[in-house]
């Protein structure tokens, strides 16, 4: 209105009927020589198509079991599109063994597996292996996936290749994610009680978006005959 006002000053000729005109003249200039704005490119996720896994250090939430701190993290699934969930109580630390026990659970928990898989967390399972175990790890992980029919996207096909040449960063620790038992209790008498817990905290959530998560089931693959090893072999 400044611009508008000080050109009618200037100019008493020109009239009120330019000042449609003149903003969209000052718009147009603001989207070219203006400051900087923030840009987004929104995703859209179809039914079926996606599941991505994390693990999150519980450490900061003091969760204790019988007095006692529990050292331990949380393994959560989740459908990108109608945003089911299923989260699993790990001792210890991120491996291929708690990824492929907590992605199973979830995806017999769902009834069916989406068709694509998406995880960083197998960086932190890489740290400190040789190349040949670290090819292992991947032949394994992919081994997971053609399973239940899922392939891997591109980016994380390329993520994996990074990790066997180098050694690759530590997967970020998904707060969001992290904070399903962010509970106004974190004291347990046992593990069964706190699993218990994060089971129902689970629960809660998926309830409130069941009529998606029953749309999406629909379109998801079978699941195989069985589950597949969740476990490492040793040779003593």
């Amino acid at each position: 209105m400044a611009v508008f006002e000080e050109m009618l000053r200037r100019h008493p000729d020109l009239g009120t009927g330019i000042r449609r005109t003149l903003e969209r003249r000052i718009r147009a200039w603001r989207a070219i020589h203006g400051a900087e704005q923030e840009v987004i490119f929104r995703q859209t996720h179809e039914p079926g198509q996606l599941g991505l896994s994390d693990f999150t250090d519980m450490g900061e939430l003091g969760v204790t079991i019988a007095g006692a701190p529990l050292d331990h993290r949380l393994y959560h699934f989740r459908l990108a599109y109608c945003g089911f969930e299923h989260a699993h109580v790990v001792l210890g630390g991120e491996s291929f063994v708690a990824l492929a026990e907590g992605l199973q659970n979830a995806l017999w928990s769902l009834g069916g597996a989406p068709r694509e898989h998406r995880t960083d967390s197998l960086s932190a399972a890489f740290c400190n292996l040789d190349r040949d175990a670290r090819d292992d790890l991947t032949q394994r992980y992919e081994a997971l996936c053609a399973h239940y029919g899922m392939r891997l996207p591109a980016t994380i096909e390329a993520l994996l290749t990074r990790m066997v040449r180098s050694k690759g960063p530590r997967s970020s620790q998904a707060s969001n994610r992290g904070r399903l038992a962010a509970a106004r209790n974190c004291r347990f008498d046992d593990l069964a009680t706190y699993r218990g817990f994060i089971d129902e905290i689970v629960s809660r959530r998926n309830a409130r978006n069941a009529k998606r998560i029953d749309s999406e089931r629909v379109v998801l693959q079978e699941l195989p005959d069985r589950r597949t090893s969740d476990y490492e072999e040793v040779i003593g």
